[in-house]
This record gives structure tokens, C-alpha cells and sequence, in this order.
């Protein structure tokens, strides 16, 4: 029988425990010599399976396609594919008698409906795993940015000490990388022409990787990095705004500065003059309330709020009127003092929360080993079973059907321990965070300056309208815990409460961090 040989391995993460591709074809050919199979082609590609589109294995379908009944081996059926499309266009060209069959050093997969199910299954697991992978790859992420840690790789200037998973200083970098902004700020060179200075006279290169950097600097990469407020102690990602908790190499007005140097305001005036516009809307007509400085004959300054009016165009008649921006604010405290909570009651839940996080480390350890212990087993049995199969002891239909069984028992397993390497201390940090919130943000809103008293009213609402010059705010879920508990009195249940909705992966909710009020 002829057969085309694909071997792959990952770039990423995935594939850390699998042959490199090398090894993999040494393997695959003493194998075809062992079964006796003729090797038309061997394929060979570095690329990950989880989505389609891989040049290499469709040049294989097509290469199998047209010899009209050739066989594939591999290492094993995720090296084909982590994805629905490749494994359904492989099982599809088996059952349409295009692909007589797949190869593995364990087993051959031919089209037989028992085969195809196998097939279907392990295509199943390999998807299972990508996704996990990545689920778990996000959940490591936000716990991270959580705990002010940029994750991947630290900018020029900064480098990652692996052995304890935080962000330093480049001994090397970060000097010349702050003489950078003091170019900038100086406002002394041009772009091109202190793009020359680092370029030449400094030497500065871009961090050396395995496979990347070590190359000068090129105008992009510089306004990059004077983009990035990392350098000002900021984390800016997809997920939000995060306050890392790395040393800042320059000051958030200086990198506020050098933004407006380069054109690019970090703050727009609006926003900076008027801190709640894009917050709240309109209860009559939905549009969008705005600011504007008044003065009248006087002297006196004001500040209104009202309706844009930009809903239903000319034919808008909102008769919302103006509200003056004090007494905005003095509603938005009334708001705040429905959410405080007293400093005792955090400490009492700060105690509580440790001691049960203990408990539940205890239980998912004794779990854990349970589980493992139960996949081990389950394995053993998988084995055994072969050599039960080779002996004649089993007939071909129990033997399919004990596999069958332990492959799901074995999937169950697998998912089960995936779920459990949730950790669980992800919810008493944010826990701690909300209550820590709850009592500071009253104080915070009336000593703090615009961009805080945005910061809060923003976390706070998910839905702030305007109407009769009366704020109504709609409390985020977590907040709104803390405001239906104060009718009862505070303790279990408020804790329990807050504990399992941080509990739940599915909330991903950021709660600014206030610092506490001299």
C-alpha cells in the first residue's frame, strides 16, 4: 500500500510535549517499513492546525485526492488536524473512498463506522484542547492584568524576569530608552533626526529574541513606543486600562506632554473639561447629554449639562432642560452612599474569604488527585485492553464497545480536570477590590478630580439616564449586590453573594483601584 507521510509541529505553545517534526518522520518511516507501505511523499510544515488554511497539509488532500486511494501516516490524528474543517474534510475523503485509510504507530483508521467514530472522537479531544488551551491562556491573562502584570513580552526598556513573573528594568535599555522621551519632551530634533541619534550614536537595538530583534529602530517602532503608557505605569489592552505594578520610567503628565508633542492628545479638551459626556443619556429621547460653560452678567462661570437633541434630527422636541453640574454630582453621592460599607465589616470579610479560599485549595487538591488518580486507571485499562484484543480474548465487537466506554470515561475525565484547574483564589482579589471600592468611592468622588469621579461613575453604571434633571444610575451586577444587602444586615450573606459571582469565570468584571483617602 502506498502512503504520503505528514509530519507537524507548532510554533506555539500547543505542541511543547509532541516529536519535533524530525523525530517524527524517523518514527513514521520505521513504522511504514513495519507495515509494509510504500512512502510516495513525505509533507512536512511548522504551523499550528487550529484553524484551517495550512499550505502544506492541502497540498497533501490534494496529493491524496488525485492518487485516488493512497494512505496517510502520522504521528498521531491531532498532527493532522485541531479543527472541524480539516477533520471533516479527513473523514469525509475515507468515507467517499478517496483516502483508503490513516496510519498511526497505534492504530489504522479505515472506513469502517467504528473507525470513522474514533476518528471523530479524537478530532473531538484534539478541538477540546485548543479551546481549553485557550480559554485558559485568556483566564491567565486577566488574572495578570489583574495583578498589574503585562503578559508577553515587556517593551524596550523593561524585561521579564522569568523566575519571578514580574516586569524589571533593563539594566542595558532602560537609560536610553528614557533619553528618548527627553528628546522628545525637549522638543529640541526632529523624529528622522534623533531617530539618527539612536540609531548611530547610541546604538540602541530592539530586544534579541530566539528568532527576532536585535535590529535598530525604525520610525514606526519609535512613535510605537511613545504611544505605549506602559512607560507611564499603565497597562492599555484590549480588555481595558490596567495600573501595572512595574516601575514607571516617566510620569503620566510627561507622557501626556509628549502625546500632544506628536499630535495625538492623550485626553481629548471635551473630556477633560467635562468629565461626564459619554456617559448619560438622555430618559426622553436616548440621545447622548453633553456639556457647556456658561458665564453670565456677572462674571460667573457655570457649568450645565443637557440633551444633545441629536435623536429624530429637526424633528427632535426633547423638553429636557439643563441641570447644573453640582447638583449632578451631589445626586451621584446620594448614589455612593447607598454603596458604602464600613472599613470593619471589609476586614471581617478579608478574614472570612482567606479562611475559605484555604478550604477550597484543601478540597481541589483532594479532587485533583482523585480525578488523576481515576485517568490513570482509566488509561491502564485502555492499554490492558489492547493486549487482551492481541490475545484472543476478546471478541472485535467487545472490543470496540470497552473502548468506546473508556474513551468517553477517559474524555469526562480530562474534562473534569480541565475545569478544576480554574483557580480559585481568582475571586477574592476582585471580592476584596469591590469592597475596598465601596468604601472609598464616595470620599474619592467629592475630594477627587475629574478623571477619578468619571472612573467611578463609569465602573459603577451600565446604564446612567438623565430625566426631569434627576440622575438615575442602574448598578453594575456586583455593586448591585452591595445596595439590595443594605437592607439587611451585612455579613454571610453579602459575602457569600459577591464570592460567587466572582466565582464565575463567565463575570469577567474590572473594578478600578481607588487609593485610600488621607
Amino acid at each position: 500500500m502506498e502512503c504520503f507521510i505528514y509530519a507537524r509541529k507548532s510554533t506555539e505553545s500547543e505542541d511543547r510535549q509532541i516529536l519535533s517534526i524530525e523525530a517524527q518522520i524517523k518514527e513514521l518511516k520505521a513504522v511504514a517499513l513495519k507495515q509494509g507501505l510504500k512512502i510516495v511523499e513525505v509533507f512536512s510544515e511548522a504551523k499550528s492546525a487550529k484553524a484551517p488554511g495550512r499550505p502544506i497539509f492541502n497540498k497533501m488532500m490534494q496529493s491524496v485526492f488525485k492518487s485516488g486511494g493512497a494512505n496517510i501516516l502520522c504521528w498521531k490524528l491531532d498532527r493532522l488536524a485541531r479543527n472541524p474543517i480539516d477533520g471533516g474534510s479527513l473523514i469525509w475523503a475515507v468515507e467517499q473512498n478517496k483516502l483508503t485509510g490513516v496510519f498511526t504507530p497505534g492504530r489504522y483508521f479505515k472506513n469502517s463506522g467504528d473507525d470513522k467514530f474514533f476518528m471523530q472522537l479524537e478530532f473531538g479531544i484534539a478541538k477540546k484542547y485548543i479551546d481549553d488551551l485557550s480559554e485558559n491562556v485568556k483566564r491567565g491573562n486577566r488574572a495578570k492584568l489583574e495583578k498589574g502584570i503585562l503578559p508577553g513580552k515587556a517593551p524596550i526598556g523593561y524585561s521579564n524576569d522569568k523566575e519571578n513573573k514580574v516586569i524589571v528594568k533593563d539594566p542595558e535599555r532602560f537609560g536610553l530608552v528614557r533619553k528618548i522621551w527627553d528628546t522628545v519632551l525637549s522638543q529640541e530634533k526632529t523624529i528622522r533626526d534623533w531617530l539618527k541619534t539612536v540609531n548611530e550614536d547610541w546604538g540602541l537595538t530592539t530586544p534579541q529574541y530566539k528568532h527576532r530583534g536585535g535590529k535598530p529602530l525604525t520610525i514606526g517602532y519609535l512613535y510605537c513606543l511613545l504611544k505605549n503608557p506602559f512607560y507611564c505605569g499603565l497597562i492599555r489592552r484590549k480588555e481595558g486600562v490596567f495600573q501595572g505594578n512595574h516601575e514607571p520610567m516617566i510620569t503620566k503628565s510627561e507622557f501626556d506632554k509628549v502625546q500632544a508633542i506628536l499630535g495625538r492628545s492623550a485626553r481629548s479638551p471635551e473630556r477633560k473639561n467635562f468629565p461626564y459626556t459619554g456617559l448619560i443619556k438622555c430618559g426622553e429621547c436616548g440621545s447622548m447629554i453633553t456639556a457647556e460653560n456658561k458665564t453670565n452678567r456677572y462674571g460667573y462661570k457655570y457649568t450645565y449639562y443637557r440633551c444633545t437633541k441629536k435623536r429624530g434630527g429637526l424633528n427632535n422636541a426633547c423638553r429636557q432642560k439643563y441641570i447644573r453640574v453640582e447638583k449632578l454630582e451631589n445626586q451621584a453621592l446620594v448614589f455612593l452612599e447607598k454603596l458604602y460599607l464600613s472599613n470593619e465589616f471589609t476586614v471581617w470579610a478579608e478574614k472570612q474569604s482567606r479562611k475559605i479560599q484555604k478550604d477550597e485549595e484543601k478540597l481541589q487538591l483532594d479532587v485533583q488527585n482523585s480525578l488523576d488518580k481515576s485517568l490513570s486507571n482509566c488509561n491502564i485499562k485502555l492499554d490492558n485492553l489492547l493486549d487482551l484484543k492481541l490475545k484472543n480474548l476478546l471478541t472485535d465487537e467487545e472490543f470496540v464497545s470497552e473502548k468506546a466506554r473508556l474513551f468517553g470515561e477517559k474524555f469526562n475525565l480530562e474534562q473534569k480536570i480541565s475545569d478544576l484547574k480554574e483557580n480559585p483564589q481568582l475571586w477574592l482579589e476582585p471580592s476584596m477590590r469591590l469592597f475596598s471600592f465601596a468604601i472609598l468611592a464616595k470620599k474619592k468622588f467629592e475630594n477627587g478630580d475629574d478623571a477619578e469621579k468619571r472612573k467611578i461613575l463609569s465602573a459603577l453604571g451600565s446604564n446612567l439616564i438623565l430625566k426631569d434633571k434627576n440622575l438615575l444610575i442602574e448598578a453594575k451586577e456586583p455593586f448591585r449586590l452591595i445596595i439590595e444587602a443594605g437592607k439587611n444586615p451585612i455579613g454571610w450573606g453579602l459575602l457569600e453573594r459577591v464570592r460567587t459571582f466572582f466565582a464565575d469565570p463567565s463575570n469577567h468584571f474590572h473594578i478600578p483601584v481607588l487609593e485610600k483617602v488621607n
